[in-house]
């Protein structure tokens, strides 16, 4: 590194202050870290704008250095963009416009523009003025285009697809693209070599241009295709499979039929995390059918993908349904009333996929502001068994799970276990105090007052395994009001005396007195 800033012009003073000044004595080089490890903040314009004001020397380094000057946003205002845009010098420029920032769009877009060949970043929000503007910018101007993330609010481009970049091929360099309800001519674009692909409800989409770009970007980490309506699969065979090596997460919010073609298309041996989203809407597949038949070529991802998991995750919710398996996440997005069933039937598939590791998973269940009943229950009732169970009843629901929480004091005839969850140990209790007694009463008969039948299967099958937690509002709920100690005793003789019990994720200590 350097010697010690000097700036010419300074009176003997200022520079006598200078030197005494402990950061001042360091290498101009050291310094500007410093200075940009500050800057990294929210509020980087007001920091930028207090460093220049400590003293002339601080304002020399910020004023001339450009790396300080080149994220441009509209949020700070046009005469900001001014300014910072003849202090960027030759560095990349990256940019970020949103409709509802300070500024008019056409007077932001007339300031960068003149340096429209270092721009590496766009992130914008899509109205008229940006749609021509970005139809009629060529990309041989923007050539050190890296990133461009374009969203799009206004429905009347979507009437026909739109020529990004004069309808010429999009830059080379381009790496990451994102494109929110922006009808872009994908075919024209050419893309190829990204290593990220967003594409959320984006219309004229077609399979053969999705294929073209996967094909021709072997390196791309990222892959989420969501709602674009569109996107349908190809009669037949994709060929050879698509080799997709760096592929770590990748999401589809398709139809069925979709998913599967797609599925079935990539190879990904490094995929870490998938996301699937099933289309409700899509009567003529059932939901349970992405991996029924088995998805051609697929098996050993998901094989892998399943193999990390430490336990299963369903939440029934309002209006999803979810399944989170390992690195597997299947959405069920507003489930008629078969929904259930589909998890269940889901779940069996992977448990297939799952080898012998699989077989010793157990289920964490939540019940999220839902309330099924014990016949829906009981489809998970077998194998892989619940072991925990939460219980959410969110303000906003008028739907809780009372029901459910009386099915576990709920003895059952038919099939071999005598109770809902025989195997639970873990139980998660986030509902209004005014329906704890119902809690109370059910476990209550699941554990005090149940009997050995004399006939049936062992006895272990007959009687639920005693408690090893119980939670009450381990999630936030400020309207909930306090648990007693006394209260908190009783559910602890309740579940069989060697219960934990937390409240707010504070155990209770029965063995200190209260003061």
């Amino acid at each position: 590194m350097g010697p010690s800033l000097l700036v010419t012009g300074c009176e003997p003073s200022s520079t006598y202050l200078f030197h005494r000044a402990a950061i001042n004595q360091l290498p101009q080089e050291l310094i500007v870290i410093i200075f940009r490890i500050c800057l990294n903040s929210v509020n980087r314009v007001e920091v930028r704008t207090r460093l220049t004001l400590v003293c002339r020397i601080w304002n020399a380094i910020i004023e001339g250095t450009p790396s300080f000057w080149t994220l441009i946003q509209a949020a700070d205002g046009l005469q900001h963009a001014r300014n910072a845009i003849t202090k960027t010098g030759e560095l990349p420029i990256d940019l970020t416009l949103h409709l509802e920032d300070p500024v008019l769009v056409d007077q932001f877009l007339a300031v960068v523009s003149e340096k429209v060949s270092q721009w590496r970043s766009v992130e914008v929000t899509f109205d008229g003025v940006l749609a021509g503007f970005f139809s009629g910018l060529q990309a041989s101007a923007c050539h050190s285009l890296e990133k461009l993330h374009l969203t799009s609010y206004d429905a009347s481009y979507r009437t026909a697809p739109l020529a990004l970049f004069g309808g010429e091929p999009a830059p080379d360099g381009l790496k990451d693209v994102y494109l929110h309800s922006v009808p872009a001519d994908l075919a024209r674009m050419q893309l190829s070599k990204l290593s990220s692909l967003d594409l959320i409800d984006v219309p004229y989409v077609e399979m053969d241009d999705i294929l073209l770009i996967l094909r021709n970007s072997p390196t791309l980490t990222t892959l989420h295709l969501r709602g674009c309506g569109s996107l349908h699969p190809l009669g037949g065979s994709v060929g050879l499979p698509i080799i997709l090596g760096s592929l770590k997460a990748c999401s589809f919010e398709l139809s069925v039929p979709s998913i599967r073609f797609l599925l079935s298309a990539i190879h990904a041996p490094s995929l870490d995390d998938l996301e699937l989203t099933v289309d409700t809407e899509d009567s003529t597949f059932p939901d349970s059918s992405i991996f029924t038949p088995p998805v051609p070529g697929f098996g050993p991802t998901l094989e892998r993908l399943l193999s990390t998991a430490k336990h299963i995750e369903l939440e029934i919710g309002d209006p999803d349904f979810l399944i989170t398996f390992g690195g597997l996440e299947i959405v069920l997005v507003s489930p008629d009333a078969e929904g259930f069933q589909y998890v269940r039937d889901a779940l069996d598939r992977l448990m297939d996929y799952s080898g012998e590791k699989g077989k010793e998973l157990k289920v964490h269940l939540h019940l999220d502001s839902v309330d099924p009943t014990i016949e829906e229950l009981q489809i998970f009732n077998r194998s892989p068994m619940v072991e925990q169970l939460t219980l959410t009843e969110e303000s906003w629901s008028g739907s809780i799970p009372i029901e459910a929480t009386q099915a576990l004091g709920t003895r059952i005839v038919a099939g071999p276990h005598g109770w809902l969850f025989p195997e639970l140990e873990f139980l998660d209790w986030n509902m209004n105090l005014e329906n704890i007694g119902e809690l109370e009463m059910a476990l209550e008969k699941r554990y005090c007052a149940a009997q050995p039948t004399q006939q049936g299967s062992a006895e272990e099958n007959q009687h639920p395994r005693l408690l090893k937690e119980l939670r009450f509002f381990s999630e936030d709920m400020p309207e909930t009001g306090p648990v007693d100690m006394e209260g908190a005793r009783r559910f602890h003789v309740l579940a069989g005396g060697a219960t934990k019990i937390f409240v707010r994720n504070a155990l209770v200590d029965f063995d200190t007195p209260e003061s």
